[in-house]
């Protein structure tokens, strides 16, 4: 008898963070939230997940990123960390965590957190 992989659970999205100590002001950040909406656009293109967003007010202490793999390599990532480095940001990466599972169909998420794919 054949396994259904569509009841197999996988992870569904990924999450890990941009952490600054000490945290920094909103404006030192220039075209960060650009640099951020812009891998946004190019993983809805490419029907995949990736987000990235400042958590906090003025003094930024973290980029949240939600994806929908737990890679940190991907391009968008090295676009980031080369603007951080550009605007000597002292930062450091945390690991990925998954932070809901999948299981069914493609497309159907079982979390807390909404599948953006599907909210658009």
């Amino acid at each position: 008898m054949k396994s259904d992989e569509s009841s197999i659970p996988r992870p569904g999205f990924w999450a890990y963070g941009y952490v600054f100590d000490p945290p920094i002001a909103r404006d030192r950040l220039g075209p960060m939230e650009a640099l951020l909406d812009k891998g946004h656009a190019e993983a809805r293109l490419a029907v995949k997940t990736w987000e990235g967003r400042f958590v906090n007010g003025d003094d930024i202490t973290h980029i949240l990123v939600v994806s929908d793999r737990p890679d940190q390599n991907l391009e968008v990532n090295q676009l980031v960390e080369a603007e951080l480095n550009r605007l000597e940001a002292p930062f450091e990466i945390t690991r990925a965590v998954a932070v809901g599972e999948r299981s069914g169909p493609p497309g159907t998420v079982r979390g807390s957190l909404p599948n953006p794919r599907l909210d658009a």
